[in-house]
């Protein structure tokens, strides 16, 4: 008789619930020390064990344990409090260290964010998910709007346009660690399109739906935002061969047959959260749709082919609209009140506080703050550095890890399946020497500092 299959899985047994019961809201100043790096790998692997159980259609036990503790507000705390980081100590380190010898430690801060970003993600799909994040809702709101604003302004900066290896060679120190960092300002971007569906779908959930409403539409106009990324296809680009490349699963890599005839689930989560927004009852209340809007609304009709429908049924009700709005006024959809005095007025509006929290803390401390961490990010050489660069790498690198990214090792210049790691690092796989080769000038400078600090 064959023995049953054990399923993959990122904690040991008993983890998950002290993981979970142990989490709690850090401050800025506690970035980069000790404690604060044990916590980053303790979240990288719920994020981990999270994407396992949603993928492989296990009982979802890492959601279910966030939920009943009450700790997603948590990770709330936790993606604004990296955001302000990055905003205001990010910068300080770089002008007092502008070319870092290691930058494993910063990266390691940089990526804490996409970590926490991906486990909201996981667990916000479900409606007990938005239940249990109501207090903070409208700052997780607003966190994911700045970064879907962030990712326009990326790709306006050329994000999407290919790179040569003759500009990676010649990338200094610290422009490599601003692609890196943009590399994650995408992905954790990518990932807030969802966050903003399940928000809008979630709203009355939530308990502050006028509040939710009118941040989505009055205060940052997330339906056009919406409809400008649907024009702009950022989960695809042409690399430096001409060849097509799509994002999934945090990298980009070449597309399957099956990846070109399916609707990429960027795409399909762009469409339904417009959907969502341009088919809420709200919208009469709070949003008028200017001859602008109408424009850049209708231009999508085209997108909404026969395949696209067949994919996603419920975009037909959203085609149907967007007919509607082509051929009709809707001036008159603006002034049904039902009732309502001052539509769109809301009497009581929640606000987001946490943002300003941290800003707060951080006023007129930057500069010493980004001191501190510096000490904590300059690797000694000591045996407890070496010891928690093995742990970190060991996150990063881990069966549980590599699962999740397409469902195996991709190679880290084509993007094809890869059988061979690195040597050296044990971070990056390729699928043959001529890879391995081509890769070097890019993979030389991070293989060197992980090196370093786990032999």
């Amino acid at each position: 008789m064959a023995e049953k299959e054990v399923p993959l899985s990122a904690l040991d047994a008993g983890e998950l619930e002290l993981f979970i019961q142990s989490m709690t809201s850090w401050p800025i100043e506690a970035i980069g020390n000790q404690a604060w790096t044990d916590w980053h790998i303790r979240l990288q692997k719920l994020n981990q064990q999270a994407v396992l159980e949603a993928s492989t259609m296990q009982e979802e036990l890492t959601k279910e344990t966030l939920i009943s503790y009450g700790k997603l507000p948590n990770l709330v705390y936790e993606v604004i409090c990296i955001q302000v980081w990055r905003l205001k100590i990010y910068p300080q380190i770089m002008k007092l260290e502008p070319a870092p010898a290691n930058t494993f430690g910063i990266y390691m801060v940089l990526y804490h964010e996409a970590a926490a970003v991906g486990l909201l993600e996981t667990v916000l799909f479900h409606e007990d998910g938005a239940q249990c994040i109501s207090e903070v809702v409208i700052d997780l709101l607003n966190y994911s709007v700045d970064q879907l604003t962030a990712l326009v302004a990326l790709i306006n900066k050329g994000y999407l346009k290919p790179v040569t290896a003759k500009e990676l060679d010649c990338e200094t120190t610290p422009e490599e660690l601003e692609r890196q960092k943009n590399d994650l300002q995408f992905d954790i971007s990518m990932r807030c399109i969802s966050i903003v569906r399940y928000i809008a779908e979630h709203m009355e959930v939530a308990g502050v739906g006028a509040s939710i409403s009118t941040n989505l539409y009055k205060t940052f106009d997330v339906p056009s935002i919406l409809c400008h990324l649907l024009q702009l296809e950022p989960w695809k680009k042409v690399n430096d061969n001409g060849d097509m490349q799509i994002f999934n699963f945090g990298r980009w890599s070449k597309p399957s047959a099956d990846d070109l005839s399916q609707l990429h689930r960027s795409e399909a989560q762009l469409w339904l959260c417009l959907r969502q927004l341009l088919l809420e009852p709200r919208l009469s209340h709070y949003y008028t749709i200017d001859e602008c809007r109408r424009s850049a609304f209708c231009a999508l009709q085209a997108k909404l082919s026969d395949a696209v429908l067949d994919q996603v049924p419920p975009l037909g009700d959203l085609k149907m609209f967007l007919c509607r709005l082509a051929v009709g006024d809707y001036s008159s959809l603006h002034t049904r009140t039902n009732g309502v005095k001052n539509p769109g007025c809301t009497l009581i509006e929640v606000v987001p506080q946490i943002k300003e929290k941290y800003l707060k803390e951080v006023h007129k401390k930057t500069k010493t703050l980004a001191k501190a961490q510096l000490d904590h990010f300059n690797m000694d050489g000591s045996d407890a550095s070496r010891n928690m660069a093995k742990k970190l790498l060991e996150s990063y690198t881990s069966d549980a890890a590599l699962a999740l990214d397409s469902g195996g090792a991709k190679c880290a210049k084509c993007g094809d399946k890869a059988s061979k790691k690195c040597s050296r690092c044990k971070t990056e796989w390729y699928c043959g020497r001529e890879c391995q080769v081509k890769q070097w000038p890019k993979h030389k400078d991070i293989c060197d500092q992980f090196a370093k600090l786990c032999v």
